[in-house]
């Protein structure tokens, strides 16, 4: 027998606790490699040619890029919507919506994303796009994976599937351990 073989047979709850924590630390392995993925994108995110002093004077206020959203989005100009966003590759419009009209500031939340919403009068549906500062001047951000990281919403989906995640290990680990003492008692009465 080797050493292994040796460890396991005097120690088996000790594999099991190690293999446990491993199942329990995949939420946070899964919620590093998003953040790392995250992070080294947004270093190349950005298009330099639409931070130059003549885009900040242009877009120097949420309120100004909300207008000229508005515009395209209304006529599914890709190029301005490009301008808008300041992304390096290239973001496409969405299809023409001549309806569609600036309705509110929503809410300016706590990492400074200010929620614009856009309704459509022809179908009655609402829009919430993103405005915030990068380089000294206003983007749109589109609702991507950087977007949902930056603004703090990967939480809103992460932690209750994480809680959940315990949960069910807690359960299976909980019903194990019951399962093993009926066992040892069952055998240690002579009903086995």
């Amino acid at each position: 027998m080797d050493d292994r073989q040796n460890v396991e047979r005097k120690r088996p709850g000790v594999s099991r606790m190690v293999r446990g924590i491993g199942i329990a630390m995949i939420p946070l392995l899964i919620a590093g490699l998003y953040i790392m993925g995250v992070i080294i994108h947004g270093a190349f995110r950005y298009d330099n040619t639409f931070f130059t002093p003549e885009y900040q004077d242009q877009y120097f206020s949420p309120g100004s890029v909300a207008v000229d959203l508005e515009h395209a989005l209304r006529t599914g100009d890709s190029e301005l919507y490009a301008q808008l966003t300041g992304l390096r590759s290239s973001p496409i419009a969405s299809e023409e919506k001549p309806d569609i009209v600036l309705s509110i500031l929503i809410d300016v939340d706590d990492r400074d994303y200010f929620h614009y919403m856009y309704f459509d009068l022809g179908t009655y549906l609402r829009e919430t796009h993103y405005i915030k500062e990068v380089k000294g001047r206003w983007i749109v951000s589109p609702q991507d994976a950087y977007f949902y990281y930056d603004s703090g919403q990967w939480m809103k989906v992460f932690a209750p599937i994480t809680a959940v995640w315990w949960a069910i290990l807690i359960v299976v680990a909980l019903i194990s351990y019951v399962s093993k003492r009926t066992a040892q008692m069952r055998t240690s009465m002579g009903y086995s």
